[in-house]
């Protein structure tokens, strides 16, 4: 099995050198990834300018100093998977994991989120893909080694399942720095409940003001049986996601409506 490694938070990320550490053995691994930190750049692309690459050395996170090579890609996570299947990567790729990203991807947080796009950018190109995230607590505990052996697991069990083609799997590991265990696994649809935005104005010289997003992910509401209620009562989620945006439920009425328009004029 061919397997393509990216994520959003770089190439020299430790999340992506955990994931690394975990799935080596799983096939014929390769790394492409930003060179440098995308995270919250949802499904952008670079269309009008060069997108230069090189390759990159980094240290994996086993704490025993081994190394895995990657390409670093001055460009977006989309940009990366893109060009792996063009050119970087030998065909056919049999499998895109995108992460380990260094915060959950959960309720609409997954509009915004650079990692899940990679995955989707992949399923768009009929290649099954999985995201992979964790939630953080205390950033300076965070438990790559035991996020990437509960990745390692459930990757080997999704593959083990109805994979198709165009399959795009989001999976959420719950906070692990304090000591927890995750409680399992549940299939639970994103939340579409919106995240409680704050930000902290700065006056600047010339009458100018300038606001920085206070970050944190608070919801308005958490609905039951969904994936922000499911990772804050400690499980790993599991979210199929797709990528056609049409709202099939409105075609008929909308096409109703312009039929009765058109009788109007």
């Amino acid at each position: 099995m061919r397997i393509l490694l990216t994520n959003d938070d770089g190439i020299s990320a430790p999340g992506l050198a955990a994931l690394y550490h975990a799935v080596h053995d799983m096939g014929e691994v390769h790394v492409v990834a930003p060179a440098e930190v995308q995270s919250a750049q949802s499904h952008a692309v670079t269309f009008h300018k060069k997108i230069a690459t090189r390759t990159h050395r980094v240290m994996r996170s086993d704490g025993a100093g081994h190394l895995f090579e990657g390409i670093a890609v001055e460009g977006k996570p989309a940009d990366c998977v893109k060009l792996a299947v063009a050119h970087l990567v030998p065909s056919p790729i049999d499998l895109v994991i995108s992460g380990i990203n260094a915060g959950a991807n959960i309720g609409i947080n997954v509009i915004y989120s650079g990692t899940v796009a990679a995955a989707m950018e992949a399923g768009f190109m009929g290649v099954p893909a999985i995201a992979v995230s964790l939630h953080l607590g205390d950033s300076t505990r965070t438990r790559w080694d035991l996020a990437s052996r509960h990745a390692r697991a459930v990757i080997s069990r999704l593959l083990e399942g109805p994979f198709e083609p165009h399959t795009v799997l989001n999976v959420n590991i719950p906070i692990l720095d304090d000591g927890a265990e995750p409680l399992g696994l549940r299939v639970v649809p994103i939340s579409t409940s919106p995240i409680i935005d704050s930000y902290s104005p700065t006056d600047e010289a010339g009458g100018d003001r300038s606001y920085n997003h206070d970050g944190g992910m608070g919801f308005h509401h958490t609905p039951p049986d969904s994936d922000v209620d499911a990772i804050f009562r400690r499980h790993i989620t599991l979210t199929p996601l797709h990528f056609d945006l049409t709202h099939k439920g409105r075609l008929a009425t909308w096409g109703r409506y312009l039929q009765y328009a058109e009788k109007q004029v």
